[in-house]
């Protein structure tokens, strides 16, 4: 899968509004856990306006069962970073 995909699986999210997500796998290409995956995307940050005020582990468990799939996959580190409205 590539980049495209996760933004795909992250767009209908109503909860919340995602304002950017980068992709930071090759700042991270050279550990341990990452060497050997096929997966290209290894760690990814999400930034949020959280403007129904859900709290942190609200939002963390719905971006995680919207990616579960890439996580089994690879997907190794997912920063979420909740902004300020």
């Amino acid at each position: 899968m590539n980049f495209n995909h996760i933004k795909t699986l992250l767009a209908d999210i109503t909860q919340f509004e995602i304002k950017e997500i980068i992709d930071n796998s090759h700042h991270h290409s050279n550990h341990i856990g990452v060497i050997n995956l096929d997966y290209p995307i290894t760690h990814i940050q999400i930034k949020i306006i959280n403007s129904d005020k859900l709290n942190r582990l609200e939002v963390h468990r719905i971006i995680y069962q919207r990616l579960n799939s890439e996580i089994e996959k690879g997907l190794h580190s997912i920063e979420i970073k909740i902004l300020n409205t």
